[in-house]
């Protein structure tokens, strides 16, 4: 930890040695480490310090000077916890002050009794002397000496149980540190913070805060600090019985302190450690920690630490029934724990001794043990819950009179609407029985009549939906009727059979117009109906083929074949679906050859899954120079055929709306357009 300002607590004397930098930087709790340090081991540095602030202040020619020299020695030793050496030099602060009027050291000497008061755990003393020293600093405008304040109200509220205060102390300090960019402070605030939420049950909270000030600390590489942190996040987890979380902070806790030579760090995360294996039942290996850390703490200066640790020692060889060296450890913390006078651990120690003599056989030692435990528990009790237990006897009393004189004015009058209630309570019911038979009488007819509504709705639906499919047939029908047969290819067709009788070609011209009539009757019959044979539709594309051969003088041949598993005579298909498609093959796919290229159409049909699949290829040009050559030419023709039965197709098949028809640009190896296939699926009609 460097030595420049650290928290707002130092800010009485900033140019103060790192050791006491951390004085007011954590608030003092056994086990969670939001607070002071313990007792450290005093080294050298520190006593070098101690006596070079004795030789500045003889040699100190004014008053103001000593009250500042008076003040670092005090804190020096608060920083070792030599609290009556500090209450001496803290009162000289006082005197002096007075002397010379001085206000500015008279408000300083209270904030060292406040400190000195709360090291003493004399909690109630410390506010007294704190909170003053808040008003003074908050009227003269020292932000930094306010937030130095706050953080000392905060920890003294906090030992006191009163989290509501402490709080509202820590949060005004946040402020004050966050707008002048303390991040160090900021950190040490939302670990204190995090202990008062941990202590409150409000674990997510409270972790939250921890792993913030982790952030920092990590951020500014601040290992001592992240000690403390880490410590207090693995009693959280350890409260939480997240125990394998809590062991991985405490050893990272007690990685840190060793690296940086913390003995007292150092031995605290062992007796946590220690700690953490009791509650998880693991007595051999809590036993091993509480041995480390007693071993280091009989090198340590603190009494305190050191009975902790015996008191631990001993009660982890009563766990493992070594009963022998758990009476040992016991005994010797015993009289440890009375030169110290701690009640809290001489208690700790009595049941300790009653346990294990009564686990011996040793029952009228056992017995006294117990008596004595009983004895400092209720003394413990009685010190610290008279003051609480008088404030709500107090409250308590005072509440009672006037709930009695409110009990006594409301009495007569609930008594009164009582009665009235009652009977209020029965026309009420009559009434409710009466208008709910009627409710459910309403929605039961409200209920058929919409579901009567619902089926003639459904019904009109239906009625409409297929009115609609049947329009939409017609019109694609006729739609269709008038697309199917180019009136142009009819009128070309009785020209040349007419030319044909004009030269005299009277064979050829009567075959022709054979082909012509069965053509037009083919055509005449299929539009008769909506569905017809694959037999009818293959005659009448052969018939319209060989016509359409008129123009190419012969030149186009055509194939059909047909699988063997359909039978043309039976099977049946939508009329004149394939005959746009034949068409649109020739007039732009081979009509665009030259007159010595071959020219052919190739109709097949299989059978799928009760439908036929068409497919027509020709030979042609293909789409892409079609569409050019169309659109260079000076009569377009624009057919509809295609486009027409794809509609019709796709009503007759509603259920399965997939693509009807594919076509496909046929190419060879050069990417050179060799034809155009058309797949169409077409369902098979029932007659």
């Amino acid at each position: 930890m460097s030595t420049i300002l650290l928290h707002r607590g130092i800010l009485f004397f900033s140019c103060l040695p790192a050791f006491l930098l951390s004085l007011t930087a954590q608030p003092q709790k056994i086990q969670d480490t939001a607070v002071v340090k313990n007792e450290l081991k005093i080294p050298a540095d520190v006593q070098f310090y101690i006596d070079s602030l004795h030789t500045n202040l003889q040699a100190a020619p004014g008053g103001a000077e000593k009250i500042g020299l008076y003040g670092k020695i005090c804190w020096a030793y608060l920083g070792i916890h030599q609290l009556e050496i500090a209450k001496q030099y803290a009162d000289s602060v006082h005197l002096l002050s007075h002397t010379l009027k001085d206000s500015a050291g008279i408000m300083k000497a209270a904030y060292y009794y406040g400190v000195i008061a709360r090291f003493r755990g004399n909690h109630t003393e410390a506010l007294m002397h704190l909170e003053p020293n808040l008003h003074y600093y908050e009227r003269k405008g020292d932000s930094g000496r306010v937030a130095a304040v706050l953080y000392q109200i905060g920890i003294v509220n906090s030992h006191l149980g009163d989290y509501e205060k402490s709080l509202a102390a820590y949060y005004r300090l946040m402020n004050i540190e966050q707008k002048d960019g303390n991040d160090y402070s900021v950190g040490y605030t939302l670990n204190a913070i995090g202990v008062i939420l941990k202590e409150t049950k409000k674990y997510p909270d409270a972790e939250l805060l921890f792993k913030k000030a982790l952030v920092i600390y990590d951020t500014l590489d601040e290992k001592n600090d992240k000690t403390y942190v880490l410590v207090n996040l693995g009693n959280l987890y350890t409260e939480t019985h997240q125990f394998e979380k809590a062991k991985q902070n405490y050893l990272q806790a007690l990685q840190i302190y060793r690296e940086i030579g913390n003995e007292t760090g150092t031995a605290l995360s062992l007796a946590n450690i220690a700690f953490l294996f009791d509650k998880m039942a693991r007595y051999d290996s809590a036993l091993i920690y509480h041995l480390q850390g007693l071993a280091i703490r009989e090198q340590l200066p603190s009494k305190e630490d050191l009975s902790r640790s015996l008191i631990g020692v001993g009660l982890g060889y009563s766990r493992l029934r070594n009963y022998d060296s758990a009476i040992h450890y016991s005994l010797k913390a015993l009289s440890l724990v009375k030169e110290i006078r701690s009640k809290p651990m001489l208690k700790d120690v009595y049941e300790n001794l009653a346990d294990i003599n009564a686990s011996q056989g040793n029952f009228s030692k056992a017995y006294n043990y117990h008596v004595l435990y009983s004895k400092i528990t209720d003394t413990l009790l009685g010190e610290q819950t008279a003051r609480q237990l008088n404030e709500l006897q107090t409250k308590y009393e005072t509440a009672e009179k006037d709930r009695q004189i409110q009990l006594l004015a409301k009495e007569k009058l609930l008594q009164e609407q009582e009665t009235q209630r009652q009977a209020t309570l029965k026309k009420g019911l009559l009434t409710g029985l009466l208008l709910l038979g009627l409710l459910v009488v309403l929605l039961i007819y409200i209920f058929r009549q919409r579901l009567k509504n619902q089926k003639l709705l459904a019904l009109k639906n239906n009625e409409i939906r297929d009115a609609d499919y049947k329009r939409q047939m017609s019109e694609l029908e006729m739609k269709a009727l008038r697309a199917q047969i180019n009136p142009h290819f009819l009128f070309n067709c009785m020209n040349s059979i007419n030319r044909m009788i004009l030269q005299g070609e009277t064979q050829n011209a009567s075959s022709y117009l054979t082909k012509f009539s069965k053509l037009v009757r083919l055509i005449l019959e299929n539009a008769e109906s909506p569905t017809v044979s694959l037999e009818n539709e293959m005659a009448l594309l052969e018939s319209y083929i060989q016509l359409e051969g008129l123009r190419f003088k012969g030149r186009i041949n055509y194939n059909i074949s047909i699988d063997e598993s359909i039978e043309p005579e039976s099977t049946y298909l939508p009329s004149m679906v394939l005959q746009p498609f034949v068409e649109n093959a020739i007039w732009h796919g081979l009509m665009h050859k030259k007159e010595y290229e071959k020219n052919n159409i190739f109709i097949g049909v299989k059978e799928d899954n009760d439908r036929l699949l068409c497919t027509i290829e020709d030979n042609g040009v293909g789409r892409e120079k079609a569409q050019q050559l169309s659109e260079r030419s000076v009569f377009r023709k624009k057919s509809m055929g295609m486009k027409i039965t794809e509609d019709r197709l796709r009503l007759l098949n509603r259920e399965n709306p997939e693509q009807i028809i594919r076509v496909t640009d046929m190419k060879d190896t050069h990417n050179n357009a060799v034809g155009t296939r058309i797949e169409i699926n077409i369902p098979v009609s029932e007659r």
